[in-house]
């Protein structure tokens, strides 16, 4: 136990799974480790499986957003999960998998009364009672040959002073208690729920969710170009769909740099 918080307890995971149908059942708890994803992926190189499997840690030292940047989850603090799923299970196209996540978490955090939204591509969102937007989680997927490593990241019980930005937030600081091993059981039900979506089923539930879809933002692509304009929908390829002043840009990778609503 550190600064209070006791350690993940796999038994108590499993008791939870079994409340539920789910038949991921196989879940390695570790510790300490750099990254959940890159445990996945080393595993999958090693002895690619047919079944699906989920790492999960105590404290995670060197894990990734997108684009490369940190996602630190201080001992007892946070989930830290990554899910190997065979991409055959999926029912939409690969690329739209990172949203179908979403969707995922999304749905465990709204069951614990959060106002929970999606930032395209891959932020976990809360919508405060001023109508701002604090991030509490992130998704990162990652395509290993014939599977997919589904990475979530969630900010639990971290306390004001350990929040790695102003605009960072857990459920501690939403006065949601929920225990860690419930939230990686729920996440695992969701998962193994959405992957059974079709694109005329998950669209419009992520549009539902959606705290970009409708705002004018601002978009900053991989090759730093900057293209502004009004989100207007999201894609069965999972891409964003920007109505700008030289008409439709399709967006397949970026930063939402600014979000607001939009003017009538």
């Amino acid at each position: 136990m550190k600064r209070g918080r006791p350690a993940l307890d796999p038994d108590l995971i499993l008791s939870e799974l079994a409340k539920t149908s789910s038949k991921w059942l196989d879940i390695k708890v570790f510790a300490q480790v750099e990254s959940t994803n890159d445990l996945a992926v080393q595993r999958l190189s090693e002895k690619p499986s047919a079944e699906v499997f989920a790492i999960t840690a105590d404290e995670q030292i060197k894990g990734r957003g997108r684009l490369q940047r940190e996602w630190q989850s201080p001992f007892g603090a946070g989930i830290a999960l990554s899910v190997a799923v065979p991409i055959k299970l999926f029912s939409c196209e690969v690329s739209a998998i990172p949203l179908l996540v979403g969707i995922a978490a999304n749905n465990v955090l709204k069951n614990l009364g959060a106002n929970a939204k999606l930032k395209w591509p891959n932020d976990l969102m809360i919508e405060t009672d001023s109508e701002e937007l604090k991030k509490i989680g992130g998704i990162l997927v990652q395509r290993q040959s014939e599977h997919v490593v589904i990475g979530i990241g969630l900010n639990t019980d971290l306390q004001i002073d350990e929040l790695p930005t102003q605009i960072a937030t857990s459920l501690s600081l939403i006065n949601i208690d929920a225990s860690r091993e419930s939230l990686i059981a729920a996440l695992l039900v969701q998962l193994e729920a959405v992957t059974k979506l079709g694109t005329n089923e998950w669209v419009p539930l992520y549009l539902a969710v959606s705290s970009t879809v409708g705002t004018q933002v601002s978009v900053t692509r991989q090759s730093q170009s900057v293209v502004t304009g009004k989100a207007v929908n999201v894609l069965e390829s999972g891409e964003l769909l920007l109505d700008t002043e030289t008409g439709p840009i399709e967006i397949t990778s970026g930063d939402v740099l600014q979000v607001r609503p939009s003017q009538p």
